[in-house]
């Protein structure tokens, strides 16, 4: 169990960097630099991933909670990420309920073409050296031949605005009201939408990554709830997901955008080349 979380976590860490009509009729007034614009729910949304595309740095709050057939999870994790002009990512987790069993926590960076994981049970696997470094394109066959090369270029035009591009296909999407998140005041918007629909909104490589995840998970409709400041980012966002494995809710909560993030290579003393164990077995 703590290989395949191990392995999974590393696949979606790397998904996670390439995520991110007449539709409802909700009204919103605009408050950045000094519009007032009557807008609808959709136009929002739209508003949203074009701004957030423009951002380069980001951190974030995730929590995870799972209801699955092999029994219930709860995730946190804490991460900070920086687009351009080079890709790299710091993510913690804290540690984690799966199915009864605690799973350590872990620290993963991502620089460059590798990945960093410093995780106790993965220690004892690699020398004894606290920190584990796995290529991309080993994360990448692992994944079943996502090329992650080529989805890390393609993160460097995303943020979070993925998934607010996603959400723009929403049929349903309507304004709920004003509300404070994380001391930011922001406008909470929800909706539904089809992961079939909202991956056209992607690119290729992104899509690619996607269309794979939503197989596996078997998931139709996802209804989600968005929460954006004045600036026209957003500030919050949850998802829950009826999958074949079970029911999955994600919060996320977004701060810092623009300001400066550096993330470090482990010392090469501590640090000890590791396979990746394939996620399709």
């Amino acid at each position: 169990m703590i290989r395949r979380f191990a392995a999974g976590t590393a696949v979606a860490t790397g998904l996670t960097l390439a995520l991110t009509g007449c539709l409802g009729e909700a009204k919103n007034t605009a408050g950045e630099a000094g519009e007032n614009i009557r807008l609808t729910a959709a136009q929002v949304l739209g508003k949203t991933a074009d701004k957030t595309a423009q951002t380069d740095t980001f951190k974030a709050e995730v929590t995870v909670d799972g209801k699955l057939t092999q029994g219930s999870m709860n995730m946190k994790m804490t991460m900070e990420t920086r687009l351009r002009p080079e890709v790299a990512m710091r993510m913690v987790t804290a540690p984690t309920s799966v199915a009864g069993q605690t799973v350590p926590g872990m620290e993963m960076r991502l620089v460059g073409d590798a990945m960093y994981m410093k995780m106790p049970q993965m220690a004892a696997r690699n020398g004894g050296k606290p920190w584990a470094r796995i290529s991309l394109d080993a994360v990448g066959q692992a994944a079943g031949g996502v090329n992650y090369r080529q989805l890390l270029d393609q993160a460097k035009q995303q943020s979070p605005a993925d998934q607010v591009k996603m959400f723009t296909t929403s049929k349903d999407v309507q304004q709920v009201g004003a509300e404070t998140v994380d001391g930011v005041r922001t406008t909470h918007y929800k909706g539904t939408f089809n992961p079939q629909e909202a991956l056209t909104k992607l690119d290729p490589q992104s899509r690619q990554a996607m269309e794979r995840t939503y197989a596996q998970l078997g998931t139709t409709a996802i209804p989600f709830d968005l929460w954006v400041g004045d600036d026209s980012l957003p500030r919050k966002m949850t998802m829950s997901m009826q999958t074949a494995m079970g029911t999955m809710s994600t919060t996320a909560l977004y701060r810092d955008y623009g300001k400066p993030i550096q993330v470090a290579v482990p010392p090469a003393s501590e640090v000890g080349d590791m396979k990746m164990p394939s996620l399709g077995n």
